[in-house]
């Protein structure tokens, strides 16, 4: 009891995009990729401007500090040339602090002793008393 035709399969067509648009895609990529070669060169030449005038910088510098060492070594040898005069007086200190010497410490002299030949009463000796 069927009551139609036998099934059939599906009709697949592509639609994909035109050839105009897959030439106009690749007309805009080969232009962004123009454009990315030329800001490349230019970040490179600015680049290497840059480098050179640092190493420019860096040459100047040292050789205006090789220039002030060679300066500083003349200034040190015309000094060495001349001779040093070293005197030394002697004289007596004015106002000068004497110190006596040191006396022994005086012990102290207990007073209090329990018995005959007891300790002396001093912190911690004698009877312990729970106060």
């Amino acid at each position: 009891m069927c009551f139609g035709s036998a099934p059939q399969a599906p009709q697949i067509v592509y639609q994909g995009p035109s050839q105009a648009d897959i030439d106009r895609n690749n007309a805009a990529l080969e232009t962004y990729r123009q454009q990315s070669m030329a800001q490349q060169q230019q970040f490179a030449t600015a680049l290497q401007k840059q480098i050179d005038q640092a190493n420019q910088q860096a040459a100047d510098q040292r050789q205006r500090l090789e220039q002030e060492q060679q300066a500083a070594m003349s200034e040190v040898a015309a000094q060495q040339q001349g001779a040093y005069s070293v005197t030394a007086t002697e004289s007596e200190p004015v106002n000068a602090q004497v110190t006596t010497a040191a006396k022994p410490k005086e012990k102290q002299r207990s007073s209090l002793k329990i018995a005959p030949g007891a300790t002396a009463a001093s912190a911690g000796t004698g009877i312990n008393i729970g106060v």
